[in-house]
């Protein structure tokens, strides 16, 4: 697929939804088995995509990622007001997941915006589809990792 994707658990996780995709531009979220990748469930965000209008509901939050963000928002839609300060950031990658049908790999600097430490994040999308058009589910690696760690 030509992505170049620079956090060792994330190429796992990139690795895992590619042999997922058995010949198809996509795995569907019934192919995916948690138990297979426990390395990386505490890093996993699933968003429920739904069309016209394009939202996104996130149905897991990771632990990391709970963590990280001070609060759980599973359950919760993002970029609606009050959800997450930083999601409007991340608004149009997930929508280049979805409209392109294809992974999207980001790293960059991270300053958390409770106590000013700054690190790195890296980011990786996956497009899943239960019928194999229309992306209805996105498979997010999350991982950020501190300057001083």
């Amino acid at each position: 697929m030509g992505l170049e994707i620079s956090h060792p658990l994330l190429r796992e996780l990139h690795a895992y939804w590619d042999g997922k995709r058995d010949g198809r531009e996509m795995p569907a979220r019934r192919d995916l088995d948690p138990v297979e990748i426990p390395a990386l469930l505490k890093h996993l965000i699933l968003l429920d995509v739904s069309h016209e209008p394009l939202r996104f509901r996130v149905r897991l939050y990771g632990t990391a990622v709970a963590e990280l963000r001070g609060r759980d928002l599973t359950g919760r839609y993002l970029y609606e007001d009050g959800v997450t300060q930083i999601g409007q950031q991340t608004r149009p990658w997930n929508v280049a997941t979805v409209e392109e049908r294809r992974p999207h790999f980001r790293v960059g600097d991270y300053t958390d915006i409770s106590d000013g430490r700054t690190g790195t994040y890296y980011r990786l999308g996956l497009p899943l589809s239960s019928g194999g058009e229309a992306v209805d589910m996105l498979m997010i690696g999350l991982i950020r990792e501190w300057g001083d760690a």
